[in-house]
């Protein structure tokens, strides 16, 4: 495993902008963005234990009864990949089981926030008394080239030969839940596979105990996005063509909340979701635009990350692909201690590109991680600059706005009314760059049912643009994604 630089930090930079007016138009006034900086912190306690053993298929009875002696309680054991989940050990207990012949690893849990802070201004209304549109061709922010991320990776050509992916291919979005009755989305979740993780741990006078996280309103599932973030990811890959085009608009959604309305979750969340998605929701596809950047020498992070790779590499085993963000720390990933997760672990990681007014589509965005060891392509995130007047809306990506969307700013969001008006938000991030890359996996799974994860990586990797130095560089390693090309669609 490539080992990076300290800490850990949010990865998703996602920025939500809006005009106050709940009008049609688009401001082309630059609005402020800023980028999180590298959080300190390494997370609250969830007063759990991932223990991590040697056997990477099965969790021995010595095992077992070791923990029990040394004081533990096992919560929660997945043998297949052989790891638990134990609550009341000691320091000096986890010395010990780190010492065993059993045992590979062994780190305390923690939460943290796996989102950044948002820079939110208001939404933009779309157009009222829209139906759904067959073709994503036809929808509002396409057609007037708000929607440039879905001209760049040839998403309008495959739209245009047939290709609009199929209802038997799966996609989960691994992230804050999935507003299904939002307009753009509405009939496209599966809700029979769809669960909520987003519950956390914390820890009472050394006794873990599972706490809600946020209110629900009556009638909501439990994996209601209250947040805006897995909204707004979920409709850039598959919508209903009203306002905004899906990148593969006909294929079924899963929600799987394992992030609360502020963003934060822990790693048996996570991971809990990603097994979830693979086993019995049955998806084809994982798209996580969250993480974190952690620092590999930190006590006990080891272990968390061998927790992420164990539960990836037995969802590949499974036929499901994980396509997860890079992150936006402008971070170099080749060097240093710091690891970025699961952008690392993952079947496939994803940094941005974007224009600035406009201009140069794939260049790449100011803020994404980097590195060829980390980076597999590139896709559409929106660029910001921080210079005044440097960018303008259009250089975002726009998406659905949750009707629950908690950020005071984002408020507006909720007056989505049935049949009336429907909000949409602008972000930036490599969040957002991520479900174009989910996006294009779905298409060529729905054309090809039988390509095997391996087959369906190598396809989006080897199909991609060469859009910055010659060959492949740091910051899209194989290049900017192009479906069309991966379909064998003709220029």
């Amino acid at each position: 495993m490539q080992l990076h630089r300290n800490r850990f930090a949010f990865l998703c930079i996602s920025a939500a902008l809006v005009t106050t007016s709940c009008s049609d138009q688009i401001s082309t006034e630059p609005i402020n963005i800023s980028r999180s900086a590298l959080s300190v912190a390494s997370g609250v306690p969830t007063g759990r234990t991932v223990v991590v053993f040697k056997d990477t298929a099965s969790i021995s009875l010595a095992g077992v009864s070791l923990i029990q002696t040394l004081g533990g309680t096992v919560v929660k054991r997945w043998d297949d990949i052989g790891v638990a989940f134990v609550s009341g050990l000691s320091t000096s207990a986890l010395t010990s089981l780190q010492a065993s012949d059993l045992v590979s690893q062994v780190g305390n849990d923690r939460i943290l926030n796996w989102l950044p802070a948002i820079k939110v201004g208001a939404a933009v209304a779309g157009e009222a008394g829209l139906s759904p549109n067959g073709d994503p061709a036809n929808a509002r922010y396409f057609k007037d080239g708000t929607q440039w991320g879905m001209r760049v990776t040839g998403a309008s050509r495959a739209w245009a030969a047939g290709y609009l992916g199929t209802k038997t291919t799966r996609v989960a979005i691994i992230d804050t839940g999935i507003d299904y009755g939002h307009r753009e989305l509405a009939g496209l979740v599966d809700k029979s596979a769809s669960a909520s993780f987003a519950s956390v741990v914390v820890s009472e006078g050394g006794v873990g105990v599972d706490t809600g996280i946020e209110p629900q309103l009556p009638g909501d599932e439990p994996y209601m996005d209250n947040h805006f973030h897995g909204t707004h990811v979920a409709a850039t890959v598959a919508s209903n063509n009203i306002s905004v085009a899906g990148f593969a608009p006909n294929v079924t959604l899963i929600a799987v909340k394992v992030l609360s309305m502020s963003g934060s979750g822990s790693f048996e969340g996570v991971a809990s979701g990603i097994r979830h998605a693979a086993g019995p929701a049955n998806a084809d596809v994982i798209n996580m635009s969250l993480g974190a950047n952690v620092d590999a020498n930190e006590e006990g992070v080891s272990a968390l990350l061998e927790l992420m790779r164990r539960v990836i590499k037995d969802a590949e085993k499974q036929g499901t692909i994980v396509i997860s963000a890079a992150g936006n720390s402008s971070i170099d990933l080749d060097v240093g201690t710091t690891v970025s997760t699961p952008c690392e672990q993952s079947t496939i990681c994803v940094s941005a590109t974007g224009p600035l007014l406009q201009q140069n589509f794939d260049q790449r965005a100011t803020y994404t991680n980097y590195g060829i060891t980390a980076i597999h392509v590139a896709a559409p995130g929106g660029n910001v600059s921080d210079e005044e007047g440097g960018y303008v809306n259009k250089d975002l990506i726009i998406s659905a706005c949750s009707r629950r969307a908690s950020s005071a700013t984002l408020n507006v969001c909720r007056a989505n009314t049935d049949g009336v008006v429907y909000f949409y938000a602008y972000a930036a991030g490599t969040s957002m760059a991520t479900p174009h890359v989910a996006g294009e996996a779905a298409m060529i799974k729905s054309a090809n049912p039988l390509i095997s994860v391996k087959g369906l990586k190598n396809a989006i990797l080897h199909s991609s643009d060469d859009v910055q130095e010659r060959g492949r560089d740091v910051y899209t390693n194989w290049g900017r994604i192009n479906v069309a090309t991966a379909l064998g669609i003709a220029p």
